[in-house]
């Protein structure tokens, strides 16, 4: 992976890279279509294999190739990248907000124990899916508390 520079900038970029990854995983079939099942699991085991080794030298990089791979899964990517959020999460159709500051409030996430995977909860009644590559139940991650 990028070495660290003084400000620790690369390794944060790589982490939100390494959590893109995760996050799209759950995405690629709304992305990609019930046509494309085949690219779909091969964009998902190309990724899984990637996110396996995650302090390899290159897997920033793998994990870049494959987010640039479809044109859906670029405009996800860049999407996600920007904002920390997965871009069903953080659009709003034809909502308006309240005149005003506001902070965005942080989606509920739920990982892999085995750090794969990560998906992001829009709405509450939505269920965690199961990890696809190890069967695992997800696990709630807290958002941090100020």
């Amino acid at each position: 992976m990028t070495s660290t520079d003084e400000t620790g900038e690369s390794v944060e970029t790589d982490e939100r890279v390494l959590e893109c990854a995760r996050a799209v995983r759950a995405e690629l079939p709304r992305l990609l279509g019930p046509l494309a099942a085949e690219r779909r699991r091969e964009l998902d085991t190309r990724l899984a294999q990637a996110l396996a080794r995650p302090d390899d030298a290159g897997t920033v990089e793998r994990i870049l190739a494959v987010l640039q791979s479809e044109p859906e899964l670029h405009t996800w990517a860049a999407r996600f990248l920007e904002t920390g959020n997965p871009p069903r999460y953080t659009e709003r159709g034809d909502f308006q907000p309240l005149p005003g500051s506001g902070e965005a409030v942080p989606a509920t996430r739920y990982s892999c124990p085995e750090r794969d995977f990560a998906w992001y909860r829009a709405f509450l009644d939505e269920p965690p899916p199961r990890c696809p590559t190890h069967g695992h139940s997800l696990v709630r991650e807290d958002p941090p508390s100020c």
